[in-house]
């Protein structure tokens, strides 16, 4: 939930059309806000319901935010959104990774599929982000292969039939030089297009540079009055140097080196190269009727170099089971979706019903070796960092083929009873054939196997809404997930299907006249069967005895007390659990042979509280009207590297400042990161944790024409 108050023509079109059958809301700007309860984010039911309809949680981040805060990525983009927090070094340092109410969460582009996992996925950047719409919870009902956690679906800015262009760049700290250019209009009486490109470079703090390409050029094309066709390109070169190591923890499981100390191999990098196409034809066939049918094929290759198992720090200050990973995937996901969307009634009962098919195929193609770095580095002066892996022995670990064909119908009836009383209905059924064949190493053998199963998936989600008065909903819901695993880092693909559940209860309201919007939910989320990785120096201890349960509350809030004055903020207390049986060592401080039981630890990077705060405000009037002024605070409480709860990241309080000036086509903004120059760990690695950036200053400079 947000305070932004801008709202593309869109969205004004889809309130107009909803204006004649559902009530009003009091709002003082007399227009939609992302993230408010009458504002239509399709994640929570792809229709257009209004989120007070929606009996779970659907945040919402605009791209003015984003803009605002001065964020390009991902993993700073989800301080927006409560509870979420990134996992396993935010993906290595090159991939975006996160947790959800202490639970994975999956990855969507425009409501399609982006990729099979978090893991090994892609560094996803900003500049082509409309907004970013979060489905808390498991979302397999509606999108089959969603995380337990949640749903993150980026919105993708689309071609517009009147012009306008914007550029920009930013610079700043750690070598820190980006441009953009975004340009939509009209191209010809039937045609309009966009054209959307950045570069990116940055030497990063700790030398963790990126270069980045991108380029997405789109065009809408009607077909009719009732019917559009969209075809969206999206190429991407991500060059990333990775770390999942950050800063290691020393024999007594205490980070006390200083941050800028490096124990990654300067040798690491990652190159991903990503084409993705889509299309998508919409037919309003009538006012109560309506298609929609989207094809997108999306082709990947990663190849990586990067250090793999390491433990802390033994007694002589010595960091041992150092070894580095070489993978290379070639992966093509294809998907095929028709849904239509038909209002009817039963007498006084409203329905609004979403019928699906769903077919999706997975080919991938996967190749990984190992090798043992021997040279002693001391977590005190780590100057024996191997420059290459030149001369050294090569492990074979896996050369595999992944496949998968996903066959899925689905079907949702939103019931609206009353004015004041509103139900879900949602089920889908997945018949997934998958299939794992090649190399793998299994107890120093290298040998031939395969994994070939057929499963059929039913999921569902259910609940219902009561609103007593146009500004107040209370609702409750329960949903499942289930999917299979497909993801490349695992050594084998799972056997059998992760599953979830989750019950949550909440009140979504606007009040003070349409001043404050308040988000309040309670939940209980467990996810099951899922890998884990019991000893981080043995890469063949991954199993599927992974077993999590999280409860909490969650708030969100908007409060827009004067003119020009925005606050926004969010926070979370939960009791996440792990409630596996599985057992662990540490290979430093265990004697040989020692494991301990990991069930009632807190599962790994999981923090059980967390919460920011952004607030702006901009001068109205007088010589300084324009001006903008922002500051934020972001707060994290502690979490665990490993999953016996032994080393501990400690939690943190950073602030951040922006200043901005707009003066007819011009902008220009300072936005000022860790003002305090606190040092800080923003998420756990395998046995340490990665430092967050000092104190740092990012100027932009961006021309608007209209």
């Amino acid at each position: 939930m947000t305070a932004q108050d801008a709202v593309t023509s869109q969205d004004a079109e889809k309130e107009k059309e909803k204006s004649a059958t559902l009530p009003e809301i009091k709002v003082t700007t007399g227009r939609v806000r992302p993230g408010t309860i009458e504002d239509v984010a399709r994640t929570g039911s792809k229709t257009d319901a209004p989120l007070r309809d929606i009996p779970a949680t659907v945040d919402v981040v605009p791209a003015a935010t984003l803009k605002e805060q001065g964020y390009i990525n991902m993993n700073d983009a989800m301080r927006n959104v409560s509870s979420m927090q990134p996992l396993m070094g935010g993906g290595y340092g090159f991939a975006n990774n996160f947790t959800s109410r202490g639970l994975t969460v999956s990855f969507f582009r425009d409501a399609m599929p982006d990729g099979t996992s978090p893991m090994n996925g892609y560094y996803r950047t900003m500049y082509d982000v409309d907004r970013i719409e979060v489905l808390k919870g498991p979302g397999s009902a509606l999108f089959g292969a969603a995380g337990p956690g949640g749903s993150i679906n980026m919105i993708s800015k689309q071609p517009r039939s009147a012009f306008s262009a914007s550029t920009g760049t930013m610079f700043g700290s750690f070598g820190t030089l980006n441009g953009y250019l975004d340009v939509t209009g009209p191209m010809g009486k039937s045609f309009a297009g966009r054209f959307i490109t950045d570069l990116e470079h940055a030497d990063g703090f700790r030398g963790l540079k990126r270069d980045i390409f991108e380029i997405s050029p789109s065009m809408m094309w009607r077909l009719a009055d009732d019917k559009t066709l969209t075809v969206d390109f999206d190429h991407r070169e991500l060059k990333i140097r990775p770390d999942n190591y950050g800063t290691l923890f020393d024999f007594n499981s205490k980070l006390v080196v200083p941050r800028e100390n490096r124990y990654y191999s300067p040798f690491n990098y990652t190159s991903n190269t990503i084409n993705r196409v889509t299309a998508v034809h919409n037919w309003t066939i009538s006012a109560d009727l309506s298609m929609r049918t989207a094809f997108t094929y999306d082709g990947r290759r990663l190849d990586m170099l990067r250090n793999g198992g390491g433990n802390q720090a033994n007694a002589a200050g010595i960091i041992t089971g150092r070894d580095a990973r070489h993978q290379t995937d070639h992966q093509g996901f294809a998907t095929f979706q028709n849904e239509a969307i038909w209002k009817t009634a039963t007498g006084p009962v409203k329905h609004t019903l979403l019928g699906g098919f769903e077919y999706k195929n997975v080919d991938i193609t996967t190749v990984r070796g190992d090798f043992t770095l021997s040279n002693p580095v001391n977590i005190f002066n780590p100057f024996n960092l191997e420059t290459s892996v030149n001369g050294i022995n090569r492990r074979p670990t896996f050369d595999r083929k992944i496949s998968s064909d996903q066959t899925s119908f689905y079907a949702q009836d939103q019931i609206e009873l009353t004015e004041q009383l509103k139900l879900r209905l949602g089920i889908r059924n997945d018949l997934v054939q998958w299939s794992d064949k090649g190399f793998q190493s299994v107890s120093g053998n290298y040998r031939y196997r395969e994994i070939v199963r057929t499963r059929s998936l039913t999921t569902y989600s259910t609940g219902g809404v009561y609103q007593p008065t146009q500004n107040l909903a209370f609702y409750a819901g329960y949903s499942t997930g289930a999917f299979i695993n497909l993801s490349t880092e695992p050594t084998s693909v799972a056997t059998s299907p992760e599953t979830s559940n989750q019950i949550e209860v909440g009140a979504k309201t606007t009040f003070l006249d349409g001043k404050a919007d308040l988000n309040v939910a309670l939940f209980q989320s467990s996810r099951n069967n899922y890998f884990i990785n019991l000893n981080p120096a043995a890469t063949n201890l991954l199993t599927q005895d992974g077993k999590d349960r999280s409860r909490g509350v969650e708030v969100s809030l908007a409060f827009r007390p004067i003119a020009g004055l925005s606050i926004i903020g969010n926070g979370v207390w939960m009791d996440p659990e792990t409630l596996s049986k599985a057992v662990a060592r540490n290979n430093v401080l265990f004697a040989p042979g020692e494991f301990r039981s990991i069930a009632g630890n807190r599962p790994v990077g999981v923090a059980t509280n967390m919460g920011s705060l952004w607030t702006t405000y901009q001068v109205q009037s007088g010589l300084a009207r324009g001006v903008m002024l922002g500051f934020g605070v972001t707060y994290k409480g502690d979490s665990f590297a490993d999953a016996l709860n032994l080393l501990r990241v400690p939690s943190y309080v950073v602030y951040d400042a922006m200043a901005s000036y707009r003066v007819k086509n011009l902008e220009v903004a300072v936005n000022v990161r860790n003002l305090t120059d606190k040092t800080y760990y923003t998420n756990p690695t395998f046995a340490g944790a990665l430092p967050g950036d000092p104190l740092s200053a990012y100027g932009s400079v961006r021309l608007y024409f209209n």
